[in-house]
């Protein structure tokens, strides 16, 4: 049994933390985790909830919510306090003699690297991020991409697309895992017996997740009283500013349309309450984790064409993939899926078939188990 050191900066319940939750809890008796946290929340409990052996070494707070471009003066000190960070942590991967680092986020890919280079042991940066522009600035997407060379023993992504951005040599070793599916699978109901049309977009309530561009299209809607456009998410990561935008918003167009919702625990509840599931990502989304959710709850897709959402849904077949940043677009797209019934019927069929042949747990925790055997067989 290999014993395998899970890290991440943050126990928030986000994209990143859902997905590794599912790995652990699917993960297997060859895996024995340990999972470490720089504070705790939402993962964590869940996670002792399941029996997993879970370890919170506090980290500053003004290090962990820190944005990703903080290129200025105090990068320096935040420098030294992630290096101290990593330093702390080594003992314990020592003392409980792991086999290897798995870290899940940037920030615990840094203190993760110092902690394990101490230890002794090898380091896997499990990458969920677009590194690259707009998302990052250059100058870090550039940094990201020469440690990613030169820190980690292997490369895990969340997609090609993820993958790709990094422009690591062929000799890193990587492995392209999708962060998959892990409940029961729909059984036909992309088609709703209910008088609304609900659209719904679900995600941390952030800029480059586009729900402004959400807003702008249900405009259109507005005399179409059985259009009803639901956001699902809040503000997590320093962005309360961007969710009074928004609420600001609806109340000056008067969108009577749109329900914010705030975080909500039963996301597949609440899909199959809704009709149609929208993805408007402004800038290249990593993978798109939400999408196979919605796929597999029995939903057709409208998503942005860059980033992984290309590598999850099939042009016409189980979605429509379109021009991220377009409002117009979105609403037009919007429309056509109301005016075809059968068509989204179709799509939500072709959909489910998808998650279970490419998007369930089980691939996915074979592949990783897979790769750790044979980097370790390679150190």
């Amino acid at each position: 049994m290999l014993r395998v050191a899970y890290i991440d900066h943050t126990a928030k319940w986000s994209g990143g933390e859902v997905a590794l939750f599912n790995i652990l809890t699917h993960i297997g008796e060859q895996i024995d985790p340990l999972v470490i946290l720089a504070e705790d929340g939402a993962l964590a409990e869940r996670l002792r909830e399941k029996g997993m052996d879970v370890r919170i070494i506090p980290l500053d707070e003004s290090i962990r919510s820190r944005g990703r471009n903080a290129v200025n003066l105090g990068a320096p000190a935040a420098a030294f306090k992630l290096l101290a960070y990593g330093r702390k942590l080594a003992p314990l991967l020592k003392a409980e003699k792991v086999d290897c680092v798995h870290t899940n986020s940037l920030k615990s890919a840094l203190y993760g690297a110092i902690a394990a280079k101490i230890a002794g042991v090898p380091l896997i940066w499990h990458i969920r991020d677009h590194i690259g522009a707009p998302y990052l600035k250059p100058i870090v997407a550039k940094g990201i991409r020469l440690l990613s060379r030169l820190l980690p023993n292997g490369v895990i992504a969340n997609s090609h697309s993820t993958l790709n951005a990094l422009e690591l040599p062929r000799s890193k070793k990587t492995l392209v895992v999708y962060s998959a599916f892990a409940k029961a699978i729909g059984n036909g109901i992309g088609m709703r017996d209910q008088k609304d049309f609900n659209v719904l977009l679900v995600g941390r309530l952030a800029h480059w997740k586009g729900q402004h561009i959400v807003l702008e299209a249900a405009k259109s809607f507005k005399n179409e009283p059985r259009v009803k456009f639901w956001l699902a998410g809040d503000a997590l990561f320093g962005e309360e500013a961007y969710k009074q935008e928004l609420l600001q918003k609806i109340k000056n167009d008067e969108l009577t349309n749109v329900s914010m919702l705030g975080h909500v625990d039963d996301i597949q509840g609440l899909m199959n309450t809704a009709d149609l599931l929208i993805h408007t990502s402004v800038t290249p989304e990593p993978f798109g984790q939400v999408i196979v959710e919605g796929m597999a709850a029995g939903l057709p897709v409208i998503a942005s064409n860059e980033g992984g959402p290309v590598e999850i849904v099939v042009q016409g077949e189980t979605g429509l993939l379109i021009e991220p940043g377009d409002a117009a677009i979105l609403a037009d797209s919007i429309k056509w899926m109301l005016d075809h019934p059968e068509e989204r019927r179709r799509m939500a069929d072709n959909g489910m078939k998808r998650v279970k042949e490419h998007f369930v747990i089980e691939n996915t925790v074979k592949d990783i188990v897979d790769y750790y055997k044979g980097l370790l067989a390679g150190t």
